[in-house]
């Protein structure tokens, strides 16, 4: 039985900012990014693949560093006996101002356009669907009318690459909205999917499979995890395929409770115990402090992060603890700590929504130290 072994990732997002950081990590985030691209090119060659799919928005919208495209072009050239497809996504949508008409791509790389087209490949049985965005946005499914222009050979293995973001039949949204009803109905094997920033599981429609691999690299603290991509063999009603971790770095979030902690050294003890070392020096972290703290220990985050910095790689704070206090005696003194303290705590408990609920217990916080004539670091 003829098999074909692919490789499939997607939403590299190339020069992205990653304005959650500071200007020389962001830097060093791009260039992750560009040796994460060499890493799936090495990946492909060591697995023997005989075809790689990019499924769009490896680009950034308007931004992308001339070495970037050069980086490419070189790693691609290092793979001539791969076929290599790809759909431009709503980041990265192929026109005339594209980044794609900026290279003179290797003669193994198609890129897909506005028009859905067949590609066959005889000798491996094989034929490749694809097509890209041409616009930042595709309100109408690009697989709506899919089986009117194309009769696929059901004797051939059928691939997809393509961008977009899954949708219930009938609800609008502006990323290409395919539904699984027109996956199940296109008779492909296999729908290399790209959009969505998390791989999604083998799934399957009918007789298609179809799934997301996710970014290769995080952007981001709401992008968590291991990223990667997805690689496999694929035959007639056979798919065997996995996703293969190859991030360079991972962003965590960690909640951490200090109730009881003392001084700072407390509060780096516990963190440095609870991460081990070999993941701060490589991940970017974000810990949330919880807990109750004490009202005469006023947290100066960037004392903190000074203390700890050395032992990771990149780490951001926040403090989210509250003052141990007994509130409801609080509440009854006749003062203004007690007023502020009776009007907040009423307000909090009629907040419907918990982001305005933290909002209004951060301000009970500052309010008490700031009338408990305490230094306040706002």
């Amino acid at each position: 039985m003829k098999k074909i072994k692919l490789l499939h990732c997607s939403d590299f997002h190339f020069d992205t900012a990653f304005s959650e950081l500071n200007k020389d990590f962001a830097e060093k985030r791009r260039e992750d990014l560009r040796e994460t691209f060499g890493n799936i090119i090495n990946l492909a060659k060591k697995e023997k693949v005989e075809i790689l799919l990019l499924s769009g928005d490896l680009f950034d919208n308007s931004r992308v560093m001339k070495t970037t495209l050069d980086y490419m072009k070189k790693k691609l050239e290092e793979i001539p006996e791969i076929k290599v497809f790809i759909a431009p996504g709503n980041h990265d949508p192929y026109n005339e101002k594209s980044f794609y008409t900026m290279i003179n791509w290797p003669s193994n790389v198609h890129i897909f356009k506005s028009n859905m087209e067949a590609i066959s490949i005889d000798e491996k049985e094989l034929t490749v669907y694809g097509q890209g965005f041409s616009e930042y946005y595709e309100r109408k499914s690009l697989l709506e009318n899919f089986s009117e222009g194309f009769i696929v050979d059901k004797d051939r293995i059928n691939i997809m690459v393509l961008h977009g973001d899954i949708s219930v039949k009938g609800k609008k949204n502006e990323y290409n909205p395919i539904t699984l009803e027109e996956i199940g109905d296109s008779s492909m094997d296999y729908i290399a999917l790209g959009h969505r920033h998390s791989f999604s599981g083998i799934n399957k429609e009918k007789h298609t499979y179809y799934a997301y691999c996710g970014n290769p690299e995080g952007r981001a603290f709401d992008e968590k995890g291991e990223k990667g991509v997805i690689l496999g063999e694929i035959s007639k009603d056979i798919i065997d395929l996995k996703f293969v971790p190859i991030c360079k770095r991972k962003y965590e979030e960690i909640f951490m409770d200090i109730s009881g902690v003392l001084t700072y050294e407390d509060i780096g003890e516990k963190i440095l115990n609870y991460i081990p070392e070999s993941e701060r020096y490589n991940n970017i972290y974000k810990v949330i402090l919880l807990g109750e703290v004490t009202e005469d220990f006023i947290i100066n985050l960037e004392v903190l992060r000074e203390k700890i910095s050395k032992d990771f790689y990149y780490i951001t704070l926040k403090d989210s603890t509250e003052i141990n206090l007994d509130y409801e005696s609080l509440c009854k003194e006749l003062s203004i700590k007690g007023l502020y303290a009776r009007k907040m705590i009423q307000k909090i408990n009629e907040a419907e929504e918990k982001e305005e609920k933290q909002i209004l217990k951060d301000a009970l916080k500052t309010g008490i130290q700031c009338l408990s004539n305490k230094e306040l670091i706002l």
